[in-house]
């Protein structure tokens, strides 16, 4: 009985490590992906704060609440329980 390799022999990490990434990039792409975006995450830390300095700052925060007015409320109102 033979068995149908899917991405050749297994390589060596030591003696042939472009061919190891290769392969595993191939036969496992999602564990490439995670070590990837793992050793990104220190850049991507780094921009934030030069992107503020340089490019945009961060937005306004939403408001969650009403702003009430700085004034002594109108006495002459009526209606809506100002009675």
């Amino acid at each position: 009985m033979t068995t149908d390799k899917v991405w050749g022999d297994y390589p060596v990490y030591y003696k042939q490590p472009v061919r190891w990434f290769k392969y595993h990039a191939h036969t496992k792409p999602h564990f490439v992906w995670a070590i990837g975006l793992g050793l990104a995450a220190p850049l991507l830390l780094a921009i934030s704060p030069i992107r503020r300095k340089y490019l945009y700052a961060d937005h306004d925060p939403i408001p969650k609440v009403y702003p009430l007015p700085t004034r002594a409320r109108d006495t002459n109102l009526t209606g809506f329980d100002d009675e």
